[in-house]
């Protein structure tokens, strides 16, 4: 039996426009081991929401049209679906969006949300034991004024509170694995520092696996096992966190690393980024990051390179290394 709890092999996914097909995923694989956190790390338009979102089936098909490619979920296969459609629910994945309100039913209160969300993860239990979970929940990230908070509506949340509810939401469901869309942004950096403790202090209670969805490389340096770097729907560089942290194989990702404030703690300059993110339905031939890229050869510019197997389970995919 294969130790990953999720395995994307090969996904490909387009958007069709009116005048043109955008390619959003180009064979994208990823795994997920059991009890591992996975970052997913890439600016605006690298294909990283829209990879989280064909995994918990929650992609809409039309305009996105899935070209090929296959997703395990404990073994079982999940994707292709006769329909492209996954019902992720009682499959043991769950997920966290970038703002709450996308999860959070704006005429429902929060104690009625919470109360189904138990219903779906502890079907069997009386009323009362619910009600004592419901509670038992909300404290546990960390809301002082639990009976407060039930009574009110989303609208009538901080942003940071909402998202300590969504959490509260997911958990009591009991996902084997939780995915995580940008779940830190538009929070200021001290509500930031308590989410991300707060996920990772839970995970070790009731999380089998977190796939972290992020554009922040910061963020996934204090959460993630290891890490895919994507750019323009494809995966450029993967490996252990820490050694593509301390040691960045393909140009973007140390550029990544260098338009981070933590990069330069000694008190260098701040790099900043180079350029935009490209614009998908204009890329340019050859490897999609050459127009930004300090490196750049005359083979950039004509061929996209693969990605290639380096030491110690890493993958880069950039002519410097063929």
């Amino acid at each position: 039996m294969s130790p990953n709890l999720l395995e994307v092999s090969n996904l490909s996914v387009n958007f069709e426009t009116i005048d043109r097909t955008v390619e959003v995923l180009k064979d994208v694989s990823v795994t997920v081991g059991k009890e591992e956190v996975v970052g997913v790390v890439g600016e605006s338009g690298s294909g990283k929401s829209t990879l989280a979102q064909v995994i918990v089936g929650v992609l809409d098909i039309p305009p996105a049209r899935i070209m090929g490619g296959r997703i395990l979920l404990e073994g079982k296969e999940i994707l292709p679906h006769p329909e492209n459609k996954v019902n992720f629910r009682g499959k043991g994945i769950n997920m966290i969006f970038q703002e709450p309100l996308t999860s959070l039913n704006p005429v429902y209160s929060v104690h009625d949300q919470m109360e189904e969300a138990v219903n779906i993860g502890h079907p069997k239990l009386e009323k009362k034991e619910k009600e004592a979970i419901i509670r038992k929940s909300l404290a546990e990230v960390m809301i002082r004024d639990v009976e407060g908070v039930l009574n009110v509506y989303p609208h009538q949340l901080s942003g940071g509170m909402r998202q300590r509810v969504s959490i509260a939401m997911v958990l009591v469901q009991k996902p084997n694995l939780l995915i995580l869309d940008e779940p830190t942004t538009g929070l200021d950096l001290i509500v930031q520092r308590k989410i991300i403790s707060l996920i990772m202090n839970l995970k070790k209670e009731v999380l089998s696996s977190i796939l972290l969805i992020t554009h922040d490389l910061a963020v996934a340096a204090n959460m993630c096992d290891r890490i895919y770097v994507m750019y323009a729907g494809r995966v450029v560089e993967s490996g252990k966190m820490r050694d593509v942290l301390h040691d960045p194989k393909h140009p973007y990702t140390t550029m990544l690393k260098n338009s981070e404030p933590e990069g330069y703690a000694n008190g260098a300059p701040l790099k900043v980024s180079s350029g935009a993110p490209p614009d998908l339905r204009h890329l340019p031939p050859g490897c999609a990051f050459n127009p930004r890229c300090p490196m750049a050869m005359d083979i950039c510019r004509s061929k996209v390179p693969e990605l290639k197997k380096l030491a110690d389970n890493r993958e880069v995919a950039c002519w410097l290394y063929e």
